[in-house]
């Protein structure tokens, strides 16, 4: 019987060749502060990434992710100004991300506005409003807020955010591979009308896949808030190329239909660790930038050439079936 061999099996290989790269040429690089920066790191990219995943797979996109993660910053950097802790900060971050993502979904599905012409307008809003509300940022939030950040870890080291992060990860990968409603969400990234056809609401699904994204980036907007005592507007601006970087370089093909969670966690495992990989080798932060615009470009190409081997072999596979 012949292996196959997936992308998250290459990406797994990779990552495993990176780490020991840098076990020899930088040791001093996985020190325990370093180690438990590039944890929380990956656990926020990740939850965000997971929530990137489904809505690229139902070949739509979200541009306006990292916007909408400052917006749930600032919101409940607010709430936190009222000594409200975390089991009120999270629930509320999650409503907001949720709300935010699904007037995104609206956008798309009743207006049938494209996806990236819809989120690159409300990231534009979301930006715009938020200094006319808030004066730059909000301070001396109480430790009340910054306990998840700063007080919040397993062990006494671990932070909290890696139990976050393995939970949410691990309940994404039985909802994607077990759930009637994931095959609805793959469905409709192949071929929208043929799952129309075959009895899916589309629009429904589509609403509803925006909307446990938008909760995810909330998770996410938590996790990069309470790590300060000063949260400005513009914390999340930019986050949302890595979150599709992560996604596409971990085979999720852009056009849609495909993709697996364990490649998104390799793909932001990878991108979570150049950065400060680059950073302590002392190389400039414009080559961490022109790497990971190298991997999204590698990456889209492959899986441009994956789509096109695909449309390629129906027709061949398709004849051998009716003979």
């Amino acid at each position: 019987m012949k292996l196959r061999v997936e992308t998250e099996h290459y990406l797994g290989f990779f990552f495993v060749l990176l780490l020991l790269v840098l076990l020899v040429f930088a040791p001093g690089f996985f020190n325990l502060n370093n180690t438990m920066s590039m944890l929380n790191r990956f656990s926020y990219v990740l939850i965000a990434a997971i929530g990137m995943n489904m809505i690229i797979i139902t070949s739509n996109i979200d541009v306006s992710a990292g916007n909408l993660i400052s917006v749930v910053c600032i919101s409940i950097a607010a709430l936190g100004k009222m000594n409200l802790g975390i089991f009120v900060l999270l629930p509320s971050a999650m409503v907001i991300g949720a709300v935010l993502s699904l007037i995104n979904g609206l956008f798309i599905t009743r207006f049938r506005i494209p996806a990236i012409v819809a989120t690159l307008a409300t990231a534009q809003i979301f930006s715009g409003v938020l200094p006319l509300l808030v004066e730059g940022s909000l301070y001396d939030l109480p430790p009340s807020f910054t306990w998840l950040g700063f007080d919040a870890k397993l062990f006494g080291v671990i932070p909290f955010s890696v139990l976050f992060m393995l939970v949410i990860t691990v309940l994404a990968l039985l909802f994607m591979k077990y759930s009637r409603f994931s095959k609805k969400i793959y469905a409709i990234g192949n071929n929208a009308e043929a799952a129309r056809l075959c009895g899916i609401n589309v629009r429904k699904t589509v609403l509803l896949t925006y909307l446990i994204a938008g909760a995810l980036f909330g998770v996410t907007g938590t996790i990069i808030a309470t790590a300060s005592q000063r949260v400005t507007c513009t914390m999340g601006t930019g986050l949302e190329m890595v979150f599709i970087a992560a996604v596409v370089l971990g085979g999720t093909s852009i056009a849609g239909g495909s993709g697996k969670i364990l490649g998104t966690v390799f793909g932001a495992a990878i991108l979570s660790i150049i950065a400060p990989a680059t950073n302590y080798l002392e190389i400039s932060s414009d080559w961490s930038d022109a790497i990971m615009g190298a991997i999204i470009i590698i990456a889209v190409v492959v899986s441009a050439l994956r789509l096109r081997g695909r449309k390629r072999t129906a027709p061949l596979v398709e004849r051998m079936a009716a003979q």
